[in-house]
């Protein structure tokens, strides 16, 4: 028997819905195939679809299409990402089949190796980490249009101290009601946003688009990358199946309700505004009317619900490194508020949201979402087949299609995390810097 076998599970696994583990991918307690896909949207329709209208102008009209073959190039990554888990599950099952805590790092540590994993799980970490600042500056700003008291900075400072407590928590399982109320605030959000937007098309009588530049194209490619970003998190939610072989239905459903919502917001927003759209689409409306204060009320739920299931993720990750202990405690305490103080200083310096979400979308974003999934899953198709493995092949329309996946995350990618941080480090960035404004 493989040595692999010999060794215990890998604990039970610990994802959003704190589903019970079983051996072998097999039925257990837990999600349903439509409510593994709610949750899988839950976690990927935060805040990107609101710099969707900013992006498509960006890219000009090359941006929808742009965006259909990035969600179709997602979602068959997603599967694969499934696969790969299910594969493990098979080959290892005494290791793997009672799920995992870090199903994704076990996956690149096991094609990848254990500096793979080390490499892996810093990109992890800041990837949450921009991701969840984003929601900091975006939550801020959307309590400023509410409440105009209190400038975008100062709520930044409420919005943290409000968190806080919350981020004390254990795992995602303990406050699993948290990503459905989230898309509930998502969808009506995005339904507001397109009604709202044809309503006041008056006032703007004759949108102007202007042609993409090099430089505003590739900032236009992340933002669109990070609408889809999420893969990362994809596992976690899969160790929580009832039947784990099922995610790629999940995975279909999630991207095909995906692009309707995000083309809508998307090519309405653009094509209404035209090139002079603002990054946050909703709060280029009237927030005078009681409609769109309800649509940013519930932008408000949804930002801080995925702010929990995106930070957690990230704070546990660092305490599996600090080896601090899974029980609620001080050391819990202090890690966590320092991670969360750390992100505050972040949303203060660089307040933009959409240059942060730009640089994230830019890079980390495809080598989760494009690279990974697709390298891992040829790896371990590819590996020297061992007795009682089932027979498993990439077929060359398969195989090619992950070829492009790689090459559009690895060529893509760099490109806009270079002109994301050219964007970061103009002069123009640090003149809205919260440090200055309250100077």
């Amino acid at each position: 028997m493989d040595q692999d076998n010999k060794e215990g599970g890998g604990g039970g696994g610990e994802g959003v819905g704190g589903g019970e583990g079983g051996v072998g991918g097999g039925l257990r307690k837990g999600l349903s195939v439509t409510t593994t896909a709610l949750f899988l949207m839950a976690q990927i329709a935060s805040a990107g679809f609101l710099s969707l209208p900013k992006a498509f102008a960006n890219t000009g009209w090359v941006g929808p299409g742009m965006m259909i073959v990035f969600c179709l190039g997602v979602a068959f990554s997603g599967t694969r990402l499934g696969y790969c888990w299910v594969i493990m599950e098979e080959r290892w099952p005494l290791r793997y089949g009672q799920g995992s805590r870090q199903p994704y790092m076990e996956m690149v540590e096991r094609t990848l190796g254990r500096y793979g994993r080390s490499i892996s799980l810093f990109l992890l970490v800041i990837t949450l980490l921009g991701a969840t600042t984003v929601y900091i500056i975006l939550t801020a700003n959307f309590l400023n249009a509410l409440v105009e008291k209190l400038s975008s900075c100062e709520w930044m400072l409420v919005t943290v101290g409000v968190l806080l407590p919350f981020t004390w928590l254990g795992t995602p399982k303990d406050f699993w009601q948290v990503p459905l109320l989230a898309m509930v605030g998502t969808i009506i959000a995005a339904l507001v946003v397109v009604v709202e937007v044809l309503v006041e098309a008056d006032q703007h009588p004759n949108p102007v688009y202007t042609n993409p530049t090099v430089y505003t194209f590739f900032l236009g490619f992340g933002a669109i990358l990070y609408a889809f970003g999420g893969g990362v998190v994809f596992p976690a939610i899969q160790m929580d199946m009832k039947d784990r072989s099922q995610f790629w239905k999940s995975t279909v459903i999630c991207f095909a309700v995906l692009l309707l919502l995000y083309l809508s917001v998307g090519i309405v927003g653009y094509v209404v505004q035209g090139s002079d759209v603002g990054s946050n689409v909703l709060l280029t409306l009237d927030t005078n009317k009681v409609i769109i204060k309800v649509a940013v009320g519930m932008e408000i739920v949804n930002l801080l619900g995925s702010f929990l299931i995106g930070f957690n993720p990230m704070a546990q990750a660092c305490e599996d490194v600090l080896n601090i202990d899974k029980k609620f405690g001080w050391k819990r305490v202090l890690v966590r508020s320092s991670l969360l103080m750390l992100e505050l200083l972040i949303s203060l310096a660089v307040p933009s949201f959409d240059k942060i979400l730009n640089l994230i979308g830019g890079s980390t974003v495809p080598i989760f979402s494009f690279f990974l999934p697709s390298f891992m899953y040829m790896t371990l198709i590819n590996m020297k087949p061992q007795p009682g493995w089932i027979p498993r092949s990439v077929g060359l329309w398969e195989k090619t299609l992950m070829y492009e996946m790689i090459l559009v995350g690895v060529v893509g990618g760099i490109s806009s995390t270079v002109f994301a941080i050219i964007d970061i480090l103009n002069p123009d960035s640090f003149s809205q810097s919260c440090f200055v404004n309250f100077s």
